[in-house]
């Protein structure tokens, strides 16, 4: 018979492993020009190259930043300066034909870079603005938002 104990460490490890798949990048910093910034979970930290991106992450420039990011799908966002887009969600997984990924524009500039979403699941990228919902079915395009 199996021990109580024994089966909430089970539960433990699973849920763990769960949590470290939800909080998995879905991108990284490619390039940055003066000042970038990234607000997760309340806090806010410079953008480095190299450095992640995760889902729920708003992207920050300054009146003089630009900064430019890749996603796991070769999407790519390049942010103009005073600039915010957070990522709402982002789901890869082609071999279960599951995508996603909806940004939401805050503020400011920025040119996309359809990727591999796109293409297999058109209808699962979006860009959401303070005004409209842009459904992506090219391959690239500029947005410019009047924000908060």
């Amino acid at each position: 018979m199996i021990k109580p104990v024994v089966i909430a460490q089970i539960g433990l490890l699973m849920c763990s492993h769960l949590a470290m798949s939800a909080d998995s990048p879905v991108g990284s910093i490619k390039s940055i020009e003066n000042t970038a910034t990234i607000k997760r979970h309340e806090t806010i930290v410079p953008a480095q190259e190299g450095g992640m991106i995760f889902v729920g992450d708003i992207l920050m420039t300054d009146k003089t930043g630009t900064i430019g990011v890749i996603f796991r799908d070769d999407a790519m966002i390049s942010l103009g300066p005073d600039s915010q887009v957070k990522i709402d969600a982002f789901m890869f997984r082609p071999a279960e034909g599951q995508f996603s990924f909806i940004t939401r524009m805050i503020r400011g500039t920025a040119a996309f870079v359809s990727g591999q979403i796109a293409k297999l699941s058109p209808e699962s990228m979006r860009v959401q603005t303070p005004v409209a919902e842009i459904g992506v079915r090219g391959t690239r395009f500029a947005v410019q938002a009047e924000g908060e």
